[in-house]
């Protein structure tokens, strides 16, 4: 029987909210990839990777979900042909886990314990402990301020209806007192001592 690898799954972004994971060693990384984002209710239209990492967090060999490389003499290692038993040697292993590539979903696992064997009857891999609520996944307006067509249309109805509010006159009482007389007056001196002269 294999053992169980004990996982602590944090957002890089958000500490507060992790995931402890229980998965079999001799499983592969796409096992581990898969019970991830079920985890945090992520879905498995984009690309990831594995970095194998250190106490400081330091990336390492790449473990990717697709062979993408076009350098021959560079280790490739593929999720779905590499288990978790021939990567990991170190009982507190540090993994540093990306989800898509565009949005940069940057995760830490840290490896907290391992079982000797399986316990029976139960079902490998699974969730043992969830905190916080995971961020959505595709939450773009809350990360990065983008707005969508709607919020937009929206935003400039309310401005027009604002700028439709403003009087389009100003009295001379109120020019007066911003003092936009004043360059008429002074313009006014000028030409009166040019004709005195």
């Amino acid at each position: 029987m294999a053992s169980i690898y004990k996982f602590k799954l944090s957002f890089e972004d958000y500490e507060d909210i992790y995931r402890v994971i229980e998965i079999q060693s001799t499983t592969t990384f796409l096992d581990l990839h898969k019970i991830i984002l079920k985890s945090i209710n992520f879905d498995e239209k984009q690309l990831a990777s594995f970095y194998m990492s250190n106490d400081t967090w330091k990336k390492f060999d790449e473990i990717t979900l697709e062979d993408m490389s076009d350098d021959p003499e560079k280790p490739k290692f593929e999720m779905k042909k590499t288990r978790l038993c021939d990567r990991i040697n170190d009982p507190h292993q540090k993994i540093i886990y990306i989800y898509d590539f565009i949005e940069l979903w940057t995760m830490h696992l840290e490896m907290t314990g391992i079982d000797v064997k399986e316990k029976a009857g139960v079902e490998y891999p699974r969730i043992t402990k969830t905190a916080g609520l995971a961020p959505k996944q595709y939450d773009k307006v809350q990360r990065f301020g983008v707005i969508d067509d709607n919020e937009f249309d929206e935003i400039t109805k309310n401005y027009l209806n604002k700028t439709d509010d403003i009087g389009g006159e100003i009295s001379d009482d109120e020019a007066d007192e911003h003092g936009l007389f004043e360059d008429e007056a002074e313009e006014g001196a000028d030409e009166n001592s040019f004709i005195e002269e």
